[in-house]
C-alpha cells in the first residue's frame, strides 16, 4: 500500500513535469512560429515603407522622364545587405533605374515573375501621382536563413535552453528591430533632403527658363520694333523737309494753305516723338551719359513731380543715395516723371506716392537683367497705394503699345520706353505688385567710379 501510494505520488510530479515540458516544448515550438511569423511581418513592413518612401521620392523623376536622379535615388537603397535587388518602372512598364546583387534584372514589367524562382521576398509598390499610377518600385530581399530556423528548433528539445533562446532571440530582434528603424529614418531624412533638393533645383531652372523666354522676348520685340522705328524715322524727315520746303517756296502766297502744312508738321512731330520711344525701347537711340547723383537730380525735380500728379497726391521723398551712376540726364527725367504719372493715374481718388534712393553694396541683379555681375549697384524706388496690377499684367506692362487707360489716354509707351533706357544705360528695371496692393517699381543702375562732373 505504501509502495503503490509512493509509486503513485512519484508518477503524479513526473506526469506534471512531463505536461509541463509538453505544455513548454509545445508553447517553444507556439513561440518559435510565432516569432518566425512576426520576422517575416515585420521584415515585410519594413520592406514595403522603404519602398514606399522610395516611390514617393521617385516621382518627380519618373515623371520627367530623369533617369540620373532615379538612379541616385536607388543606389541609396544599396546600404541595407538584406535587399537583393530594387527597380524602378515607369508608366509603359520599362526599367528607369536598378541596382540588383543577383544579375541583370528584367527590362520590362511583364517579365518580374522571371525572379520568383531566387526564392527571394518580392514586394511591389505603386508610383502615383495625385491618385494616378505612373510606375512601379520592385524590391527583393532575403528571407530569414534556414540554418537560423534549425537550430531554434533544435534547442527546443532543452527546457532551459529554449527558454534562454527565446529570450535572446527576442532581444536580438528588438535590437535589430530598433537599428533597422533607426537606419530607416535616416534614410528617410537623406531621401527627403534629396527631394527637396530636386524640387528646389527644378523651381530654379523654371525661373531661369522663364527670365530667358522673357529676355528673348523682349529682345526680338526690340530689334523689330528698332528696324521699324529707325526706316519710318527716316520717311518722317523726309515728310518734314518738303513740308518746310513747300512752305518756303508759297511764302506769303501760302495763305490759308498755311494752317494745313502746320498741322501736317504737328503730326509729323508727333510721330517722331512715338518713333524715338520704339528706339528707346530697342536701345538703339543716341544717349549722353554722364554721372549722374540720383538723389540730387529727383531733389531738383520735386516741384516738377507734384506739379505732375497734382494735389491729392501725397509725394515723400526718401532719398539717401550719395553714388553716381552713368546715364543720360533728360532721358533719367523722363523716365523718373513718366513713373510718377503712372502713379498719379492708378490714384484717381488720391493716395501717397513715395520715390526713395539707397546704395546697395556687393549686390548681384536678378536674372532678368544684363549684367549679373556682383557689384555696388544704386536702387531707385517708386511706390504707390493705387490699384495695383494682376499678374498677367504685371507681366505685360512692359510691352510696347499695351496700356491699361481707355483708348486715346496713353501710348503704351511709358513703361516700355523706361525698360529700353535702364537696360541701355547697364541696369535694371522690376515691377511688383498685387490688385488692391498698390505698385513698385524698381530700378537698379550700376555705380560709375568717375569722380567728376556731379548733376545737382
Amino acid at each position: 500500500m505504501s509502495k503503490a501510494y509512493s509509486a503513485a505520488q512519484w508518477r503524479v510530479p513526473v506526469l506534471l513535469a512531463l505536461i509541463a515540458a509538453a505544455f513548454l516544448i509545445f508553447s517553444g515550438v507556439a513561440i518559435a512560429l510565432y516569432e518566425e511569423n512576426i520576422y517575416r511581418a515585420q521584415q515585410v513592413k519594413a520592406f514595403t515603407e522603404q519602398a514606399s518612401i522610395l516611390a514617393a521620392n521617385e516621382t518627380a523623376a519618373v515623371i520627367f522622364d530623369d533617369r540620373r536622379s532615379a538612379q541616385e535615388y536607388v543606389d541609396a537603397m544599396k546600404v541595407n545587405p538584406e535587399l537583393q535587388a530594387v527597380a524602378v518602372y515607369n508608366r509603359a512598364g520599362r526599367l528607369m533605374a536598378q541596382t540588383s546583387r543577383v544579375g541583370p534584372l528584367p527590362y520590362t514589367l511583364d517579365r518580374v515573375s522571371q525572379l520568383s524562382s531566387l526564392g527571394l521576398l518580392s514586394i511591389s509598390v505603386p508610383i502615383l501621382q495625385e491618385k494616378v499610377k505612373i510606375g512601379t518600385i520592385y524590391v527583393w530581399a532575403t528571407e530569414e536563413p534556414a540554418q537560423r530556423r534549425i537550430a531554434r528548433y533544435l534547442g527546443i528539445g532543452l527546457l532551459m535552453v529554449m527558454g534562454a533562446l527565446v529570450l535572446v532571440v527576442l532581444g536580438v530582434s528588438q535590437r535589430a528591430l530598433s537599428r533597422a528603424n533607426a537606419e530607416l529614418e535616416l534614410r528617410a531624412e537623406n531621401l527627403t533632403l534629396l527631394n527637396a533638393k530636386l524640387q528646389q533645383e527644378m523651381e530654379e531652372r523654371r525661373k531661369t527658363e522663364e527670365a530667358l523666354r522673357q529676355s528673348q522676348k523682349m529682345e526680338a520685340i526690340g530689334q523689330l520694333s528698332g528696324g521699324i522705328a529707325h526706316d519710318f524715322n527716316n520717311l518722317l524727315m523726309i515728310a518734314m523737309g518738303n513740308l518746310q520746303l513747300l512752305q518756303k517756296r508759297l511764302g506769303e502766297e501760302a495763305g490759308p494753305l498755311t494752317r494745313y502744312i502746320e498741322s501736317a508738321e504737328e503730326g509729323l512731330r508727333r510721330a517722331a516723338n512715338l518713333t524715338q520711344r520704339l528706339l528707346a525701347f530697342a536701345r538703339r537711340q543716341p544717349l549722353t551719359p554722364r554721372p549722374v547723383d540720383l538723389s540730387r537730380l529727383i531733389e531738383g525735380m520735386q516741384e516738377l513731380i507734384r506739379q505732375s500728379v497734382g494735389e491729392h497726391v501725397d509725394v515723400a521723398l526718401n532719398l539717401t543715395s550719395s553714388w553716381r551712376t552713368l546715364c543720360d540726364v533728360n532721358q533719367m527725367e523722363n523716365v523718373i516723371l513718366n513713373l510718377a504719372i503712372n502713379a498719379r493715374d492708378a490714384m484717381p481718388d488720391g493716395g501717397k506716392l513715395r520715390i526713395a534712393t539707397r546704395d546697395l553694396t556687393d549686390l548681384t541683379p536678378p536674372l532678368e537683367s544684363d549684367r549679373s555681375a556682383r557689384g555696388d549697384y544704386i536702387e531707385l524706388l517708386v511706390r504707390d497705394t493705387g490699384s495695383g496690377m494682376d499678374e498677367e499684367t504685371r507681366r505685360q506692362a512692359i510691352d510696347p503699345f499695351f496700356t491699361t487707360k481707355p483708348l486715346g489716354q496713353g501710348t503704351g509707351l511709358g513703361l516700355s520706353t523706361a525698360f529700353g533706357f535702364v537696360r541701355q544705360s547697364g541696369g535694371y528695371l522690376g515691377i511688383e505688385s498685387a490688385p488692391g496692393e498698390g505698385t513698385t517699381i524698381t530700378i537698379l543702375l550700376p555705380r560709375t567710379a568717375e569722380d567728376e562732373g556731379i548733376v545737382s
